[in-house]
């Protein structure tokens, strides 16, 4: 579990000023996504088995596709900085295998937000595909301990969509995010 959040934190950290070298924050983003995702959670309630499964067919290609780069990355040499190489030299190399680092937890990241996102689509069309057993055999065992569960049910139907749509948004952003880095990165490198 440590090991996942450091994925996370590893991630966070490469949002930064290049500039300043300052961090920036990243809270505000994932404030708007919630925001986003609660209204989509909000608004699409039924019939969303098509919808998730289009979705789920996408994210299972860039779930992929997130792997390969990641063996990619993690597969590719290190610059290595030769001593009569000029202060500039030097100064692009270690910036390039600082950027090739960093893809290597956005790629992380992406992986874990979009099998997250995978899981979660799951939960989100089980009670739509068994609709008829959870109302058969869920409910009533609920109002033994519940007074009224189906208010419950609806919180956490909503809860668990807005999960959902949370995480397609970030792994969508995250995605966007690796390929504008990634295509700076081999512009970078062509360079040489």
């Amino acid at each position: 579990m440590s090991r996942l959040y450091s994925v996370v934190t590893e991630n966070n950290a490469t949002f930064y000023d290049y500039r300043t070298k300052t961090r920036t924050s990243v809270w505000p983003r994932l404030l708007v996504f919630a925001m986003i995702a609660g209204a989509l959670a909000f608004l699409l309630t039924e019939h969303l088995t098509d919808f998730i499964n289009a979705i789920n067919t996408v994210a299972s290609i860039l779930l992929g596709f997130g792997f390969s780069v990641l063996f990619f990355i993690a597969s590719s040499k290190i610059e290595v900085e030769d001593s009569s190489d000029s202060l500039e030299k030097k100064n692009r190399v270690s910036r390039l295998n600082q950027l090739s680092k960093e893809l290597f937890h956005n790629v992380s990241y992406f992986v874990l937000t979009s099998f997250a996102a995978l899981a979660s689509a799951m939960l989100v069309i089980a009670p739509e595909a068994h609709g008829d057993w959870f109302a058969t055999h869920a409910l009533p065992i609920m109002k033994k301990w519940i007074s009224n569960p189906s208010a419950y049910v609806w919180w956490l139907n909503f809860t668990v969509r807005a999960a959902f749509f949370f995480l397609i948004v970030e792994a969508g952003y995250t995605f966007a995010r690796i390929v504008n880095r990634v295509n700076f990165l081999f512009e970078e490198k062509l360079k040489d």
